[in-house]
């Protein structure tokens, strides 16, 4: 079993971190509704980005009822 919060881990892979930038970025671009390609697409250049960092971080925003999903799509929940 993988531990996904590891203390010597580099803290920008973390989910909760990852997790807080795909909230900003859908922020940014004022929307509720996002397709997980166009998170993917958004992030990829990105020297920490995976898409297993990407996996946990929308895990961790879904165990806290931030988010929910339709489809490939990720739904910002009202708050």
């Amino acid at each position: 079993m993988t531990n996904i919060f590891l203390k010597d881990a580099d803290l920008l892979t973390s989910p909760p971190i990852f997790g807080y930038k795909i909230l900003k970025y859908m922020r940014q671009k004022k929307i509720d509704k996002i397709s997980i390609f166009d998170i993917a697409e958004h992030f990829k250049d990105e020297r920490w980005f995976s898409s297993k960092n990407m996996y946990f971080a929308i895990i961790f925003l879904f165990s806290l009822d931030i988010i929910d999903f339709q489809q490939i799509y990720i739904i910002r929940l009202p708050k």
